[in-house]
């Protein structure tokens, strides 16, 4: 029997990616997501969850979750409400998930992620990490990327500046500093599926970890 996988953030960058390479693998027979609005999407693999708050009892026995919730304060419009999305709904997600079974927890998490950090998102998701600890997965996957490459659904004008500023340097970036290189997000989503094959304990994907690994 194969595994059951749970993806949250299913919408994103990162999280379309996952779910498209998860149902693409044959380690899964089953891939589940929890949406805000059905997207209507269509796999004889894929199950769908309208609502966070029809988790809990919906969701079967999980094996895997991969977690790519994230916003930015401007999406969000305030400093609560952005650590809502970014660390209080992936905690609730592991609260719940380890109840069904998950033994397993890869999470985006952020270049600069600490507790110490002068910035607001790095501060958050170092809480987060911290966080997570505590709930004691076999495995806990942390991916730090730097800057994210892909097609959003919605325009960051910082990001998009960054990514085009960077774009005629990426090759250098990639062979001399490889950690603050920017990354496709579908690399981050291999790299995750590709460290849940195996392993325990917490284990952290730096940026330039995961470009290696996409190779």
């Amino acid at each position: 029997m194969g595994k059951t996988a749970l993806v949250v953030g299913a919408t994103g960058l990162i999280g379309r990616e996952l779910v498209e390479q998860l149902l693409e693998s044959d380690r899964y027979d089953a891939v589940w997501i929890v949406v805000r609005r059905s997207k209507r999407w269509s796999h004889p693999k894929l199950h769908e969850i309208v609502d966070f708050e029809e988790m809990d009892s919906s969701l079967p026995q999980i094996d895997d979750v991969y977690c790519a919730l994230g916003t930015t304060i401007a999406v969000a419009g305030s400093q609560e409400a952005f650590k809502q999305v970014d660390l209080e709904l992936p905690l609730e997600v592991a609260r719940v998930a380890k109840a069904h079974g998950a033994t397993r927890y890869a999470v985006v998490s952020a270049q600069g992620a600490s507790l110490r950090s002068t910035f607001f998102y790095n501060r958050v998701k170092g809480e987060l990490e911290n966080a997570l600890r505590i709930f004691n997965f076999h495995h806990l996957i942390i991916a730090r990327p730097s800057l994210l490459l892909g097609e959003r659904d919605s325009f960051r004008f910082g990001e998009k500046a960054a990514e085009v500023i960077s774009r005629p340097f990426q090759s250098i970036l990639l062979e001399k500093t490889p950690e603050v290189a920017p990354i496709q997000a579908l690399h981050v989503a291999r790299a995750l599926i590709m460290a849940s094959e195996e392993g325990e304990g917490i284990e952290v994907l730096t940026s330039g970890m995961m470009q290696r690994m996409s190779r």
